[in-house]
């Protein structure tokens, strides 16, 4: 598995293009962009596009994944048609740029007997139907704390494809067991997000640079690995007061560590 880094855009806190520019200078691979304040559907004509895949190839930089956020879950009804609709933008976003993911949180997955459940899965049957239309995966940031669920739930889906947008930190904080969950996931796997995490007393916790936290990157890398990932390692940093040190960081020591395993 050869090791290649993607970057979130939103992470190097400055305007788009200043960022393509930073990402290339870090020798990033490739990048991800956000949709709901970066590219947004509406307000990105043809011409647009395509100054925007100039600008890419310029800096000799692929896009990885688009992300896009919703403010809530795909089971809530008020403004659900909304939501909807605007990831459906989205993903005609993500198939205009020959991209092929689209990343999102869906919510906490609802019991199976829950008619939450029913709604969100509506909901979801709706989008990865209009994303094999258009050419682009829904693909699922998961919370962390429900995956048995959240497997049912994937399996339940088969108007189109769906994918997992995988971030060891995220399953940490939720209780799981990252490497186990990632073992579990894997045939959904095709996105990963490096990210890291210490969790505190009261069963929450918070992100920190990559390698400071509870994450054993050793084993999650080797799993990765293990189960065929072959896709760009995507580092995203959220928080903290010096991004692109921290980000550069993350890149030194994923490398370090993927090289003594690959």
């Amino acid at each position: 598995m050869s090791t290649r880094f993607s970057v979130s855009t939103s992470s190097l806190e400055m305007p788009l293009r200043q960022a393509i520019r930073t990402a290339a200078e870090m020798k990033f691979s490739s990048i991800r962009c956000d949709v709901r304040t970066e590219l947004k559907p509406r307000e990105l004509t043809q011409t647009g596009r395509r100054e925007f895949l100039h600008l890419l190839k310029e800096f000799d930089l692929q896009l990885a994944a688009l992300n896009f956020t919703v403010r809530r879950p795909f089971y809530e009804q008020e403004e659900l048609d909304a939501r909807v609709a605007a990831t459906r933008e989205a993903l005609e976003l993500a198939g205009q740029l020959k991209v092929r993911h689209l990343c999102l949180r869906i919510g906490d997955i609802p019991e199976q007997d829950s008619p939450n459940f029913g709604i969100l899965q509506q909901a979801i049957e709706d989008l990865t139907r209009h994303g094999n239309h258009v050419g682009a995966v829904l693909t699922v940031i998961p919370v962390g704390r429900t995956l048995d669920g959240l497997q049912q739930f994937l399996s339940t889906i088969r108007s189109g494809p769906i994918a997992v947008d995988f971030d060891p930190s995220r399953f940490l904080l939720g209780g799981q067991d990252p490497v186990q969950a990632l073992r579990n996931l894997h045939q959904y796997v095709e996105q990963f997000t490096a990210r890291d995490a210490t969790r505190d007393f009261a069963g929450g916790g918070e992100e920190v640079p990559l390698g400071r936290g509870e994450v054993v990157w050793d084993q999650t890398l080797a799993t990765l690995s293990e189960v065929g990932y072959r896709g760009p390692i995507h580092v995203q940093r959220t928080t903290g007061s010096n991004r692109l040190k921290d980000l550069a960081n993350a890149v030194a020591y994923l490398t370090r560590v993927s090289g003594e395993i690959w």
